[in-house]
């Protein structure tokens, strides 16, 4: 056999294999169900969830239950974290390209205002970090993004009911 009957004969064959039919249990059709959050609770009245990925823009539309975020496509969670005093939770994450930090709030209040949230305020401290006031229903939030040195990116949810 020659070199290129060889390759022809290995082309052949992936094909055959890539064409045998999908086992039945992998061939049915169910509905995804929905990702699971890393980090999730309750505060002020506002459920919410943090999560790693799987969030599109049709589920943050949807009106489930309570506030839902989560990082960009192809970024990996490094950690999540609940402040009960501060009202505060905590997501950290990396993207292989990195992200400035204004990239990052921008990504961040999209997805909120993807859920009925509107933006007041935004305000640019530094090259390294970002801030913006969203509200919703008598319910604040406060997100801030911050660029860390190696480029990680921070983001703290502040959530507060509105002043009567």
């Amino acid at each position: 056999m020659t070199k290129g009957e060889g390759l022809r004969w290995r082309a052949a064959l992936l094909a055959a294999v890539l064409a045998l039919p999908a086992s039945s249990a992998a061939a049915q059709t169910t509905p995804a169900e929905p990702p699971k959050p890393l980090l999730s609770g309750t505060t002020s009245g506002l459920g919410w969830g943090i999560y790693a990925g799987g969030l599109s823009s049709a589920s943050l539309q949807d009106d489930g239950p309570g506030l839902r975020v989560g990082v960009p496509a192809g970024a990996s969670v490094l950690g999540t974290r609940y402040d009960a005093a501060k009202r505060a939770a905590l997501l950290t994450y990396r993207l292989p390209k990195g992200l400035d930090a204004r990239s990052a709030l921008a990504f961040a209040t999209n997805q909120l205002q993807l859920q009925g949230f509107d933006i007041g305020t935004r305000s640019f401290p530094s090259a390294s970090s970002a801030r913006a006031t969203l509200m919703r229903d008598g319910q604040g939030l406060d997100v801030q993004t911050t660029r860390q040195a190696n480029g990680d990116i921070q983001v703290l949810y502040v959530f507060s009911t509105a002043a009567p």
